[in-house]
């Protein structure tokens, strides 16, 4: 039986990392590449404040990790791999474990940390609220 493997993907190093892993270890499955699209993780802009949540905004939020996704596979030889790509709209971790749910997938790899700050010993957020709410095995790779 073939595995599915979701790999959530932020641009990070250590997403990447994650993705090489997934890819090493599980050989014969269907990976989904992951990003979800976080209204609230809007760097806004000081002079202009946080930008409106238009069907604009969301369009460039989608062509912005559709390069992300290009730039990912660009870096790693997956030729032989099912690999896949997959967005949602809201908060990393709720919609990872949710898609993970919806779409019947078998486990989960993801790096320890993101984008979100400085690399330390300890998880990120996201992996932390993962590995806490999913229902299926979660890797972390550091």
């Amino acid at each position: 039986m073939a595995r599915s493997i979701l790999v959530p993907h932020d641009g990070s190093e250590h997403a990447q990392k994650a993705l090489q892993y997934a890819l090493e270890s599980f050989p014969d499955a269907r990976i989904v590449l992951f990003h979800a699209i976080d209204p609230f993780e809007v760097t806004p802009n000081a002079e202009e404040g946080r930008p409106p949540l238009t069907e604009e905004w969301l369009e460039r939020q989608r062509a912005e990790v559709a390069d992300l996704f290009e730039a990912a596979r660009a870096e790693i030889d997956a030729d032989e791999a099912t690999l896949e790509t997959d967005t949602a709209f809201g908060s990393a971790a709720q919609c990872i474990v949710a898609y993970v749910g919806e779409n019947d997938l078998d486990g989960i790899v993801m790096g320890h940390r993101g984008r979100g700050g400085p690399a330390d010993l300890r998880l990120g957020s996201v992996a932390e609220l993962v590995v806490r709410r999913a229902d299926v095995p979660v890797t972390v790779v550091r």
